[in-house]
């Protein structure tokens, strides 16, 4: 399961509807290149059946089946099992087999090896066939023994981030990396026959919004409702807006995290932001959504609240409380004493709550943080996508329906 990502910056955007353009008449074949190592002072790479040693584009050295290319960085020049090279070179497998790293993964396509100029040692790059990428990447992204529908709708969204994100490290010789920076990819390691399956069945299709591939972020569950982007990113994204989150049968979907005010002042002050003793809290009550107040999302995801103390007041975003208190996410509400909590926010407000918007912190007494979903909740909520597939029986076509569900106005196209 995706694990809660970094947030990215739009600030890029201007770049991707540039490189975009050319990633998507690209078709389906085109190749990605991968980075899989940084800074390495060697690499070690076998084919299982053989290596051929490329420099400048060239064979130059093959290797037998299951011998080591040892890649050393010498000065500035690269070393191969004692020959040097004065570029980059490429491992690439002899007849069909396969390309190893000795302390790592197998990989399909080639590794290639080099030291870009403001790097220090080697950088380690598959470059390998999109659609052999995805074999590696969704079943890190999305459980392998999920239903199919699931599995074809996380297939189209990580086929659509390649695509919009190709370019994205081409500073330093690369597309994308194999971790949460972009999307976790774990080569012929991660793969598996039901996600073979689920990235052949939609082989080259992709989400566009007027005719461009989309940012297709996604999250592990949006717990009942995922969020309008300039919420989370603070620009506004025409296909990325809040929408039921049908997950509720799902785990994650609620949580509950348990302090009190003396701990809750003692992770404030380690931030920086010591207020004292707590006296008060100043947020408005989680309710039904969509929302319409100031200090929350369409979500109910907060985006401000205050903490009063007897040094002074706080005022915090929703993603520097997460951060201080650890949360699964910054859709939560916060309670004292006998308060009684929903188990579900969908009946949040079926009868108003007692709490009101600034509320005062006895001493000692446990406060309850009491939140749903696992994510920034944009785009796609993964166990919102198990939840549809399962509902509709995995009928055919369902990912379709998952997919233009959570990501609003969008058409299925299909790079060849």
């Amino acid at each position: 399961m995706i694990k809660t990502r970094l947030l990215r910056v739009l600030a890029a955007a201007a770049l991707f509807v540039c490189l975009t353009a050319t990633a998507f008449c690209a078709g389906s074949d085109q190749t990605l290149r991968i980075g899989i190592r940084e800074g390495s002072k060697s690499v070690s790479i076998i084919g299982t059946q053989g290596a051929a040693v490329y420099k400048n584009g060239s064979l130059w050295k093959k290797v037998g089946a299951n011998k080591p290319v040892k890649v050393e960085l010498k000065g500035k020049d690269l070393v191969v099992n004692g020959s040097k090279s004065k570029g980059a070179v490429s491992v690439r497998p002899l007849k069909k087999g396969v390309v190893k790293l000795t302390d790592g993964y197998s990989y399909r396509g080639s590794i290639e090896c080099m030291q870009p100029s403001k790097a220090s040692g080697i950088t380690v790059v598959n470059v390998v066939p999109l659609e052999q990428y995805l074999y590696g990447v969704v079943g890190k992204e999305m459980s392998p023994s999920w239903s199919s529908e699931a599995l074809k709708a996380q297939a189209v969204a990580a086929r659509t981030y390649a695509v919009y994100h190709k370019n994205s490290f081409r500073n330093k010789g690369f597309d994308m990396t194999d971790d949460t920076r972009s999307q976790v990819y774990a080569g012929i390691n991660g793969e598996s026959p039901s996600i073979i399956s689920a990235v052949d069945a939609t082989k080259g299709e992709i989400l566009t919004y007027k005719g461009k591939p989309i940012e297709a972020i996604f999250c592990a569950t949006a717990g009942g409702w995922t969020e309008h982007s300039e919420n989370v990113w603070g620009n506004y994204v025409p296909y990325l807006r809040g929408v039921v989150d049908r997950s509720e049968k799902m785990p994650s979907y609620s949580w509950t995290v348990t302090t009190t005010p003396e701990k809750l002042a003692a992770n404030l002050k380690a931030a920086g932001k010591n207020v004292g003793k707590i006296k008060s809290i100043t947020l408005s009550p989680l309710g039904k959504r969509p929302m319409d107040v100031s200090d929350r999302g369409v979500s109910g995801r907060v985006l401000s609240m205050t903490i009063q103390g007897s040094s002074g007041s706080v005022r915090l975003t929703g993603n520097a409380f997460q951060s201080i208190m650890g949360l699964k996410s910054t859709l939560f509400d916060i309670y004292q004493g006998t308060e009684k909590k929903q188990k579900d926010s969908k009946k949040e407000n079926k009868k108003k709550s007692s709490r009101k918007t600034t509320f005062k912190i006895k001493d000692k007494k446990p406060i309850t943080i009491y939140g749903f979903g696992w994510g920034h909740g944009l785009g796609m909520s993964q166990y919102g996508a198990y939840q549809m597939a399962q509902e509709q029986k995995n009928a055919k076509n369902t990912y379709r329906k998952i997919l233009q569900h959570y990501y609003t106005g969008v058409k299925l196209d299909k790079i060849d």
